[in-house]
């Protein structure tokens, strides 16, 4: 791996230009987005990331805040989009397909899959968030098990990352073993358009092949202490970056970091 010392003072956490608009926005809903993991040194610590969800009547497509207000700084946040792994959802409802881009360093991965079906199971509970009156539901998706707090006040079948098909917005969802929790904070009567996603330079994975690929290298015991160990030594056009007195690996291609250190991957899928 060439080493090249550089000072970044901004690096852009974007998806490449997205040209082909296929539907706009109804609402525009924001959620704070943590995992329970740990450190290089096995400690306990709560990864935490804003997510916009961008609703129309056809499509509804999910990415960071941060690529919402086109805001390419450096911060503590766009380290933790890569640390967690967050990945840009499109879910096109006509074509009853999701794409998904995830950053792997030191590349882009898009997959595309037909939507699942989640089998919801209602309950009567209900439960008073942000001021919503919410209604609970469990079901499970790629071998997790969710449960999901949703408002029939706001009538959308959307909700965060793949996670769909309540009779009402998804305000709060939450996996079983307390691990990944979505909850919505705000949102927004916004009109925005919701693009097609994907570029010619990503790498293309069907989603099984990612999900393999990511226990290998993601999933590795070695990954936390060195989140790169899997990268050719020879990669050219890797850099070693300084930003702000702490190391980063950049592919400047890709518009990606990764720290020296990460924290233990905790995936959303299992099967």
């Amino acid at each position: 791996m060439k080493k090249i010392l550089v000072t970044v003072m901004a690096l852009v956490l974007t998806i490449a230009a997205q040209s082909e608009k296929i539907d706009s926005t109804q609402f525009v809903a924001f959620y704070n987005y943590t995992i329970q993991t740990q450190d290089d040194e096995g400690q306990n610590v709560t990864d935490s990331l804003r997510l916009a969800l961008l609703v129309g009547t056809r499509a509804t497509y999910c990415t960071t805040v941060l690529s919402y207000n086109r805001d390419g700084r450096a911060s503590q946040e766009m380290e933790n989009a890569f640390i967690m792994h967050h990945q840009n959802v499109l879910t096109d409802m006509e074509r009853s397909e999701v794409i998904a881009v995830e950053p792997i360093y030191p590349h882009r991965y898009v997959s595309h899959e037909p939507m699942a079906k989640i089998d919801w199971t209602l309950t009567e509970d209900t439960l008073t968030i942000s001021g919503l009156l919410c209604r609970r539901a469990t079901g499970s998706l790629y071998g997790k098990q969710w449960t999901a707090w949703y408002c029939e006040e706001i009538p959308s079948s959307a909700g965060p990352w793949k996670l769909r098909g309540l009779p009402g917005l998804i305000i709060k969802a939450e996996d079983a073993e307390c691990i990944h929790c979505f909850t919505l904070y705000e949102t927004k009567n916004e009109v925005r358009d919701i693009n097609m996603i994907g570029n010619l330079e990503y790498q293309k994975l069907n989603r099984k092949k990612l999900m393999e690929f990511k226990r290998k290298t993601l999933g590795s015991p070695r990954y936390a202490k060195e989140p790169t160990f899997y990268v050719p030594k020879d990669a050219d056009h890797v850099v070693e970056v300084n930003l702000n007195g702490t190391m980063y690996y950049v592919g400047f291609n890709s518009h990606m970091m990764t720290p020296q250190k990460s924290h233990v991957y905790q995936p959303l899928e299992l099967e």
